[in-house]
């Protein structure tokens, strides 16, 4: 469901679009590397990607055993074991 909100918001989004000039669509190097740098992935941003994560239960229960530290299981499709595409 669309609200008023919205779409007001999109509305003047259009409207901005189509009342602007028409500009270069390339960047500058000057401009690029700022943004670039706002939608990099920053660190401590993605903390899930230092996790050694394990599809064998198996191998997570051994390395589990060796170091001391519990198993955090993860299923998805509303319990299905995690298989690959």
């Amino acid at each position: 469901m669309i609200d008023a909100s919205s779409c007001s918001a999109a509305t003047v989004v259009l409207a901005s679009c189509l009342l602007l000039p028409a500009q270069d669509p390339a960047l500058a190097d000057a401009q690029f590397e700022p943004l670039h740098a706002l939608i990099k992935r920053q660190p401590g941003e993605s903390r899930w990607m230092e996790i050694d994560w394990y599809p064998s239960v198996w191998e997570g229960r051994q390395k589990a055993a060796k170091t001391g530290k519990p198993i955090f299981l993860m299923a998805g499709s509303g319990g299905a074991p995690c298989t690959g595409c």
